[in-house]
């Protein structure tokens, strides 16, 4: 019995190494796009909404490893463990990121500060608050774009090894030859 389990736990672990390579994948592949689109030149004059769009999509992507998915565990800490201390900083960056101003509106990370402006007699309502939209700057964002290949690579590594031990309880399914 206690083999069943085991291996339901590596066919888990495995599933959620599959799922973060994509993700990896994910993020690396908009970080080159807006690497090579150079959207930071003249932002926010010139790009905003489309740097800042794929900005969260590239930290949606990056996280989603790490975010207490339902389902599939998160990546183990090993993923975290074989990071240099930069780039920890800048991963941690990513998750806070995600979790205050990405996937949620963190009231400390707004600041608002709504007030009226009197503009000829009439009050005009101003939300001042933080720029919670800017995307990452450029070099941050070519260490994101490393970063993911980094993790993706490593999800490719452990990939390899529990599939030579779970080839046996993976289903095959057979194509007809037309």
């Amino acid at each position: 019995m206690s083999d069943d389990k085991e291996i339901e736990g590596k066919i888990c672990q495995f599933n959620r190494v599959l799922i973060s390579y994509i993700d990896f994948q994910q993020a690396h592949a908009i970080a080159t796009i807006i690497l090579d689109e150079d959207l930071h030149t003249e932002y926010p004059r010139a790009h905003r909404i489309k740097l800042e769009a794929l900005n969260s999509a590239m930290v949606v992507a990056y996280s989603r490893p790490f975010s207490g998915n339902r389902g599939v565990p998160d990546l183990p800490n090993r993923f975290i463990g074989h990071l240099s201390d930069s780039e920890k900083e800048i991963h941690d960056a990513i998750l806070a990121d995600r979790n205050t101003v990405i996937a949620h509106s963190d009231g400390e990370a707004w600041n608002m500060r709504p007030h009226y402006m009197d503009i000829g007699g009439k009050h005009i309502l101003v939300p001042l608050h933080h720029g919670v939209h800017r995307p990452f700057l450029r070099k941050p964002t070519e260490r994101i774009c490393d970063l993911a290949a980094k993790q993706r690579e490593a999800c490719f590594e452990v990939r390899e090894a529990l599939e030579l031990e779970l080839r046996p309880y993976i289903p095959v399914n057979t194509m007809e030859a037309e």
